[in-house]
């Protein structure tokens, strides 16, 4: 304390009689160090226990891959207050499937409900009802309800086209099934008397596009295929199958009223195998280059690859306004000129 101000002060660091002062202090206390080194190495006790190693940490410990990423998510069914309705789409299966007196109400009813995520889900998953949906398409119903007869091959194209459509996880099943449904048991007996073998369903739908008269019809046929081809194991059989010749006799088909099916088949090929946004597989189709035009006035290869832009300009000099078809024209020469040198090793 200060005795003249009375207020506390710090004690200045100076040694009182009898202290000894800091510095002497530190230096004895650190005198046995050795001071060549800046680190000092303190010896352990012998028998002490050595450290164990550390354990990796617990994700390294269990090689378990991650679950496989489903961008579609669980489908979830309907509320417990949905009976009514749950009850009428499982009649409609069981209808379907028997060809019951209810067969046409039946496909009303899933016609109403497919393009619920879940109601779609579980007629993808239905082999049976799956088949008789796809025999409908192809015109081959049965004695009993004809395919021609109260737009049944209309409604089972609607049934089958919004089922699929943002529904990656029914588009999946149906792909599953896709072996045995390529080749139906409906008409076959027919086919295989004609032609000496079994038809798939490609070739029985391109047999009978003279039968096809209802343009709005074959519209909604094309709009189910186009949906189908999203998923891989179908449009490669497709292909494989000869689909794209079929597509494009549908597209030759006579008369001003089918031009709604024309468009229809050139957005469905510009959605499958031209146009990345619109989820296309590029590089798989064309599969040949382009051919001359005296070769696709030919019967036999009119319906070639090649023979693409020379039907799809013939059609839009005699339909001037029909701009779509102009459209598709340069994207698929935009896409030939693109995948020219793949397009060539294709057909070696």
């Amino acid at each position: 304390m200060d005795i003249n101000s009375g207020e506390r002060e710090a004690r200045l660091n100076v040694p009182m009689e009898g202290e000894t002062p800091f510095e002497d202090s530190l230096r004895e206390a650190l005198k046995d160090l050795p001071t060549e080194q800046s680190v000092v190495v303190v010896p352990q006790p012998e028998g002490e226990a050595k450290q164990e190693e550390p354990k990796p940490a617990m994700r390294d410990q269990v090689p378990i891959s991650p679950p496989v990423y489903e961008s579609a998510g669980k489908v979830i069914p309907p509320p417990p207050t949905s009976g009514d309705e749950i009850s009428t789409f499982q009649a409609a299966l069981i209808f379907v499937k028997t060809e019951a007196r209810a067969f046409d109400k039946a496909l009303d009813d899933l016609s109403e409900l497919s393009h619920d995520i879940y109601y779609g889900l579980e007629i993808a998953k239905d082999a049976p009802v799956m088949e008789k949906l796809l025999c409908l398409i192809i015109g081959s119903g049965s004695e009993k309800f004809p395919a021609k007869e109260k737009s049944r091959d209309h409604k089972a194209a609607s049934i089958i086209a919004s089922a699929v459509q943002n529904n990656p996880t029914a588009l999946k099943e149906v792909g599953n099934l896709w072996s045995m449904l390529v080749f139906p048991t409906c008409g076959s007996e027919f086919y295989e008397a004609k032609s000496h073998g079994k038809k798939d369903l490609v070739s029985i739908l391109r047999n009978r596009l003279g039968r096809e008269k209802d343009p709005h019809t074959l519209k909604a046929k094309v709009t189910a295929i186009s949906g189908l081809l999203k998923e891989p194991v179908i449009r490669k059989d497709f292909l494989d199958k000869g689909g794209m010749e079929m597509l494009l006799a549908i597209f030759l088909k006579k008369g001003v009223d089918f031009d709604i099916v024309r468009k229809k088949v050139l957005e469905l090929v510009n959605d499958n195998f031209l146009d990345e946004g619109m989820g296309a597989a590029l590089r798989e189709w064309p599969k040949m280059p382009v051919s001359e035009g005296k070769v696709c006035r030919t019967k036999g290869h009119m319906l070639e690859d090649g023979c693409w832009e020379y039907q799809v300009d013939s059609f839009f000099n005699e339909r001037q306004t029909a701009f779509w078809a102009k459209e598709f024209s340069q994207k698929l020469r935009e896409r030939r000129a693109e995948w020219g040198d793949s397009i060539q090793d294709r057909e070696l």
